[in-house]
């Protein structure tokens, strides 16, 4: 059985990787990271909400990204 690591730990050799990274790279990745988020989310919502307007849709999809139910209301 694998343990579970803490989300607070560091594997060396993660951190030597992405210290090895230029900061071009680093970005590059955050933003490839944050848009595979933000398809996921996108198809969740269409997939539990078919019937909304793609307005509606980019509003619940804001919402959740930005972790406020409120926002645009």
């Amino acid at each position: 059985m694998q343990r579970t690591r803490l989300l607070d730990t560091h594997d060396p050799r993660q951190v030597a990787a992405w210290r090895a990274m230029s900061p071009a790279r680093r970005l590059e990745l955050a933003f490839q990271a944050y848009q595979f988020a933000l398809d996921a989310v996108r198809l969740t919502e269409r997939r539990r909400h078919p019937d909304l307007s793609p307005r509606e849709l980019e509003w619940r999809v804001t919402r959740r990204m930005q972790g406020n139910p409120k926002l645009g209301k």
